[in-house]
């Protein structure tokens, strides 16, 4: 159960959100310095959202300009991200960022600390975008303190200090339980405190209780191997699936192509979707199995250039297909590949 799951490898990458505001953490801090403040002259030909960041940012600080330039930044995130505004703007959302953040904006810190982690305009340095991070977590934001914990944990393995960070995460309300998630596979693996199991399985039923998709997972995965309820081992897969969990909506291509799940049929047709759908949520296993089932013809038309689609989808995924097929038996049409 160690080891980074396929779609947690990416930096956090999802939109800017909001944080809860809570506990405080004392950490020194290097953050990297930004260009110059902006000048006072406004380019007319500027969209009006790009025009309201770079007014407030020749502002005199104030909580309310800070507070109006971070609403304007995401403002200009969301534009970006939409295709409104260019992929340059990035520069000025992490300048701004960076001001309102520097104005003790918890928010600020979190999403300068994605711009950081992202390289969006400016240098990509994930030390400094941990440091970030825990300047959010010192302002009061729970939120701030997973994003610390979070990466300690996958990303940098130093499993002490994530403990520390998420359990000042926890003192928040933690509403999809991706903390109590964390912290379950920490007390699962040994990692950052000692193994206990049984707390593992407390903390995987609180977040799944909160509606944590990957908890849900790994309470089937649990139930399968003897650690709490296997009656409910078909519910917990079922309930991770609809949450759009990989891991799950995998699984439940493998109990359709097998049909050795109990109360789950044999079913290859309903296989594929599964496993289609696995597939497009970044699984690479997924993938490279609707290659073999397209190369045997199981479940839909035998189709080598399908097949050859499906190989390819999985190698991007960071997959290795020729493993894959050399343990089944099977060959790529060696005339397709790219």
């Amino acid at each position: 159960m160690d080891g980074n799951p396929q779609f947690w490898e990416a930096a956090i990458s999802f939109g800017f959100r909001s944080v809860a505001i809570g506990l405080c953490a004392g950490v020194a801090l290097s953050l990297v310095s930004l260009a110059p403040s902006l000048s006072p002259v406004l380019a007319q030909d500027a969209s009006p959202v790009v025009q309201s960041v770079e007014k407030l940012l020749t502002d005199t600080r104030s909580v309310r300009r800070d507070a109006d330039l971070y609403a304007a930044a995401v403002a200009l995130f969301k534009a970006i991200e939409k295709g409104t505004e260019p992929n340059s703007r990035r520069e000025l959302l992490a300048r701004a960022m960076h001001e309102a953040a520097n104005g003790g904006h918890a928010n600020a810190w979190v999403d300068y600390g994605r711009c950081l982690w992202n390289g969006w305009g400016v240098a990509e340095d994930r030390e400094a975008a941990l440091d970030a991070y825990k300047r959010a977590a010192e302002l009061g934001s729970d939120y701030g303190a997973y994003l610390v914990a979070y990466n300690l944990f996958w990303t940098f393995r130093r499993d002490d200090e994530a403990y520390v960070y998420a359990q000042k995460a926890l003192k928040g309300d933690d509403p999809e339980g991706a903390v109590r998630y964390l912290l379950g596979l920490m007390a699962y693996n040994g990692r950052g405190r000692p193994r206990d199991l049984p707390e593992s399985l407390r903390l995987h039923l609180e977040a799944a209780e909160r509606g944590n998709g990957d908890a849900f997972f790994e309470l089937y995965v649990y139930a399968m191997t003897g650690l709490g309820d296997r009656g409910k081992a078909l519910y917990y897969l079922k309930e991770a699936a609809k949450r759009d969990q990989p891991r799950a909506c995998y699984n439940f291509g493998a109990a359709y192509a097998t049909g050795q799940v109990e109360g789950i049929p044999k079913d290859l047709a309903e296989s594929v979707k599964w496993y289609k759908r696995a597939a497009d949520l970044g699984n690479g296993r997924a993938a490279a199995t609707l290659g073999a089932m397209a190369l045997r013809g199981e479940g839909m038309t035998r189709d080598r250039m399908a097949a050859e689609a499906y190989f390819e989808q999985a190698e991007k995924l960071g997959f290795d297909v020729d493993e894959f097929l050399d343990a089944l038996g099977l060959e790529r049409e060696s005339s397709l590949k790219r």
